[in-house]
């Protein structure tokens, strides 16, 4: 296999170049992947100066690898230097106001594409109906790539030439830092064992949330059911919120109950918003007609810049420090629930709330 030991040489170059002070950082290396191993992106080096907050959009099509068939991928693996808040894939289904024509070409290294930064790339609502195909919010030092191999006989399914968007979210400001340049990389590593259980993916967002100076402490809830007639199980799962968030629950749920669930129906947790794993080793059958709940409790605090930002972003308008859901890590929260199963329902058939 090939190996990008050029480009390594490179930024490690360009980080030493950046001061004596600078510390050491050994750029990741993934393979650049053959077209009968898959195919493969890697986006720019970029600075994010201190203060920035950053959201880049790169599109590019699926190349045609089958002879004008289908795709089956089976094992993927997602890189990112330090500083990353996260990496989404998605499929590009209805253009809105985030049009890959009107993007900047690009070269991806295993393909060729467009770019768009920040602007319409940080607007959520342009992406409402995309599915998801993969994320990763790991930027460790030690550990700056999550290889995930699906289960065996299960893959996810792509069409020559459909378009995908890889989106990378970098943070150099007080709650989240990036101490070198930003970057990105995936590879999609074709089945080799004529996989036929088609993956499906969930990206679901619980938006009324307030988090605020006159009432702290807060948790915030949501639940997708998935259709009757189909057995379902959960292979892989995370959640995200920022700096504010304090534990993140998802819980088995038998679509019907009100109530909360049970620490016995958990099967995902993290307390860590800005560096949350993946759990890619889950075995969780839903029931018929069931699905999944979702909790994001919450601390209030006071920004170190103040709370003018987060005023100005509340829709309410109510002059009481709330951040509400919005994309900024440093003037807003979330509460989103990235969900993995097999086998694949159309997301039209699954109900959330």
């Amino acid at each position: 296999m090939r190996r990008s030991v050029i480009l390594a040489l490179f930024l490690s170059l360009a980080v030493a170049a950046c001061g004596d002070d600078a510390p050491a950082f050994e750029p990741w290396i993934i393979d650049e992947l053959t077209d009968e191993e898959g195919f493969w992106v890697r986006t720019p080096e970029f600075d994010v100066a201190a203060g920035q907050e950053i959201q880049y959009c790169y599109f590019f099509e699926v190349p045609d690898l089958a002879g004008g068939e289908d795709l089956w991928v089976d094992r993927l693996e997602l890189a990112l230097n330090p500083g990353s808040h996260h990496m989404n894939v998605f499929r590009v289904n209805t253009i809105y106001n985030l049009d890959p024509a009107a993007g900047e070409a690009i070269d991806l290294g295993g393909v060729q594409g467009t770019a768009i930064y920040d602007g319409e790339c940080f607007v959520s609502p342009n992406w409402r109906d995309w599915p998801l195909v993969a994320n990763n919010q790991d930027s460790r030092e030690d550990d700056p790539v999550l290889d995930w191999s699906l289960p065996d006989g299960v893959a996810q399914r792509f069409a020559p030439g459909e378009m995908l968007m890889l989106q990378i979210h970098f943070v150099n400001a007080t709650t989240q830092t990036t101490p070198y340049r930003g970057r990105a990389g995936a590879n999609f590593r074709r089945s080799l064992d004529n996989d036929t259980i088609e993956l499906g993916t969930l990206f679901a967002t619980q938006q009324s949330i307030r988090i605020c100076r006159s009432n702290p402490e807060v948790s915030f809830s949501g639940g997708c059911g998935m259709p009757t007639g189909v057995e379902t199980t959960v292979v892989a799962a995370n959640g995200h919120f920022h700096s504010r968030g304090r534990s993140f629950r998802i819980y088995e749920w038998d679509g019907v109950s009100t109530e909360e669930p049970t620490a016995d129906q958990m099967f995902y947790e993290s307390s860590n918003w800005a560096e949350p794993d993946m759990a890619v080793d889950l075995d969780v059958p839903l029931v018929d007609g069931g699905g999944i709940r979702w909790t994001c409790d919450f601390q209030w605090y006071e920004p170190d810049e103040g709370c003018a930002a987060v005023d100005e972003r509340d829709p309410q308008q109510a002059g009481d420090c709330c951040f509400t859901f919005g994309p900024i890590v440093e003037a807003s929260e979330h509460c989103n629930v990235f969900m993995y199963y097999y086998p694949k329902v159309e997301r039209t058939d699954i109900t959330c709330f």
